[in-house]
């Protein structure tokens, strides 16, 4: 199974929302400043120990706001949840 490498122009755009655990790790939900052409708008990116959990880009706001969500419960089950907030509106 490959793990999906996120493009450079995820990481300058804008955080929407994080989630930061107790052993450093996090997942980020972030809105692209230059949506692709083919409508992906946003990003998860996640450093955590969880094999249920990977990076992700993806069309619409809800189903990032899945994943998002799916990924910190699952990182939760690797390290307590230190903090978790919202940025930006989508």
């Amino acid at each position: 199974m490959s793990y999906l490498i996120l493009p450079k122009r995820v990481f300058n755009s804008p955080l929407i929302e994080f989630a930061n655990f107790v052993d450093g790790s996090h997942v980020n939900l972030i809105k692209l400043n230059k949506p692709y052409k083919n409508g992906i708008s946003y990003a998860v990116h996640e450093t955590t120990k969880s094999p249920f959990c990977s990076n992700g880009l993806f069309t619409t706001f809800e189903k990032a706001k899945s994943k998002f969500d799916l990924m910190v419960r699952n990182g939760q089950q690797e390290s307590p949840l230190r903090e978790q907030g919202t940025t930006v509106k989508s």
